[in-house]
């Protein structure tokens, strides 16, 4: 199975696609993944800018791919939907029949005290719930599916609020973040959780709060 990821700094925070590669191995599945990351890109500018990045899509257009993920700039959907569902609908057309499943990778809110929750008016709640909103809508107008990890990474907050998702800067995954969404990917990509999660290298604490907060 060949998995294409295109996103940003929270794809490439922690290696995400090397913590789903070796999660899918694990567990008998075969996958080769690749990924074209900027830190702090929108989908669109692949599509609108001239420089190494965007030349790395080109170059991946051609290919033929089970799966495509796609993850926008963090707050993208809540502030300018129109341009995160022009930068999916653009990137969609452009793999055409070459991408058999474009999965939209659902962010989350970020943590409690990040500067643009203030700036915004939102709460981690209000900007998970916005996100959601606005992936889930873009999947169902452009054929998508959706991997909806923001949830994921809210009902950990019940959970087990001691086990912290985020990096120190509020925004960003810790390891154990994007532990939790390669589960969530897994479970989106395969129909079902993994068996075996000892590549992840997390605690017993760690292991069953991230499993049941995938499940949904």
């Amino acid at each position: 199975m060949k998995i294409l990821f295109i996103g940003n700094s929270y794809t490439y925070y922690n290696d995400l696609p090397a913590i789903f590669s070796a999660l899918c191995e694990e567990n008998g599945q075969s996958v080769d993944t690749a990924s074209v990351t900027k830190g702090g890109w929108k989908l669109h500018q692949y599509l609108d800018v001239e420089n190494e990045y965007a030349e790395a899509l080109r170059a991946h257009l051609t290919e033929e791919f089970d799966v495509v993920f796609l993850q926008e700039q963090s707050l993208l959907p809540v502030l300018d939907p129109d341009a995160f569902r022009d930068g999916v609908r653009r990137i969609k057309e452009a793999f055409g029949a070459h991408a058999k499943r474009v999965i939209l990778y659902v962010t989350w809110g970020r943590k409690e005290g990040a500067k643009a929750l203030e700036e915004h008016g939102l709460t981690r709640e209000s900007m998970t719930e916005g996100l959601a909103q606005a992936y889930e809508a873009a999947a169902r107008d452009f054929g998508c599916d959706f991997s909806p990890v923001g949830k994921a990474f809210l009902r950990m907050k019940a959970l087990a609020p001691e086990i912290d998702l985020y990096h120190p800067d509020l925004t960003h995954p810790s390891r154990t973040g994007s532990c939790l969404a390669a589960l969530v990917h897994y479970k989106t990509v395969f129909g079902a959780l993994p068996n075996h999660i000892a590549s992840l290298a997390l605690s017993e604490e760690e292991s069953r709060a991230l499993l049941t907060a995938a499940k949904g």
